[in-house]
């Protein structure tokens, strides 16, 4: 009852107070009803306290108009139209996209710009470094769904034209999945960020098969040209491909590890087999285009910087080393997902 005692005590000075200091010419504020006060609360909060001496902070209750209805539930999701839940999946289809990295040179993991969503793997207690095309400027500040618990640094190396810009990464704890959008002048980055306790990708950095074909065209443009009349050039094709219309969408197997192509796309006109470099320094295989039956047809190719460049579309094919049984042998598929 001394608790008790205590919290009618200060009360009762709370009433005298508003005696004293209302205005003489209106009349004194009438505090709420004891009733409405929850002294019961109060004195659970004193006898669990350790005894110290301080004042007691008693509130007034909320106004019932300002109360929420019983029945009320805080909406936590949304219903989508179809419109929106077809953009939904068609952003599901390219998060979960074929975007396979490959190795690069000191360590990197090199993934295709618009072929999917790349992901990088951090921990902590280490740096992760994304690295641009050499000659691309970061424009603006780098947007990052969680800013807490990632550090994220702007930074670069080399000079002039081949200065190249990277984006540092340090992620404070183990188990986040955050992303990370990076807008340059030429182009904007979209990454999955993921956390680890102990593994991590020293440093990822990209292709960009859009300006590969591209050049590419230009090239075999240039050549026909010239071939075909040296005063009067041919008509080019279009050379302006964008990265959605790219299709990475291709499987292949072989055993034998130099044969492995590096990347297989096409741009809905042409198929582009990219070879590893070392191939340069080898004999390479012949391109066979298999029909519906399985046997080979005769197809339209060459090999450009050791890089295949097919003049159609094609389901399955195989690169072929060698002939007999002895023959070393690439199946290529389209069409996995």
């Amino acid at each position: 009852m001394k608790t008790f005692g205590i919290i009618i005590t200060l009360w009762t000075s709370a009433i005298g107070a508003l005696a004293q200091n209302a205005p003489s010419t209106t009349p004194p504020k009438v505090p709420p009803l004891i009733e409405e006060f929850d002294f019961g609360a109060q004195l659970k909060a004193l006898e669990a306290s350790d005894g110290s001496r301080g004042a007691v902070l008693v509130t007034a209750p909320t106004p019932e108009h300002e109360k929420p209805p019983r029945d009320f539930r805080e909406r936590t999701d949304v219903p989508l139209d179809a419109s929106s839940r077809e953009a939904v999946d068609l952003r599901k289809k390219w998060q979960q996209g074929t975007n396979k990295p490959i190795e690069g040179t000191d360590g990197r993991a090199v993934f295709a710009y618009g072929a999917g969503l790349p992901t990088v793997v951090c921990a902590p207690l280490r740096v992760c470094v994304i690295e641009l095309q050499p000659g691309e400027h970061i424009a603006g500040d780098p947007h990052i769904g969680d800013s807490v618990r990632w550090h994220i640094s702007p930074g670069s190396y080399g000079t002039g034209s081949q200065a190249t810009a990277m984006i540092v990464l340090k992620p404070q704890v183990s188990g986040l999945d955050t992303n990370l959008l990076v807008t340059t002048d030429r182009r904007a980055y979209y990454l999955r960020l993921i956390s680890k306790p102990d593994d991590y990708v020293a440093r990822v950095a990209f292709e960009y098969p859009e300006e590969e074909s591209k050049t590419l065209w230009q090239q075999h443009s240039e050549q026909h040209s010239a071939a075909r009349d040296a005063e009067r050039p041919a008509a080019a094709p279009s050379a302006v491909l964008a990265a959605d219309k790219l299709d990475f969408d291709y499987t292949f197997w072989s055993r034998y590890r130099h044969l492995r192509p590096v990347r297989i796309f096409d741009d809905g006109e042409k198929t582009y087999i990219k070879m590893p470099a070392a191939m340069a320094h080898r004999e390479a295989p012949v391109l066979v285009v298999l029909g519906a039956d399985g046997k080979g047809e005769m197809t339209n190719y060459r090999v450009k910087d050791q890089t295949y460049i097919v003049d159609r579309l094609f389901d399955r094919a195989n690169l072929v080393l060698g002939t007999g049984k002895k023959a070393r042998k690439v199946e290529i598929t389209r069409g996995t997902k």
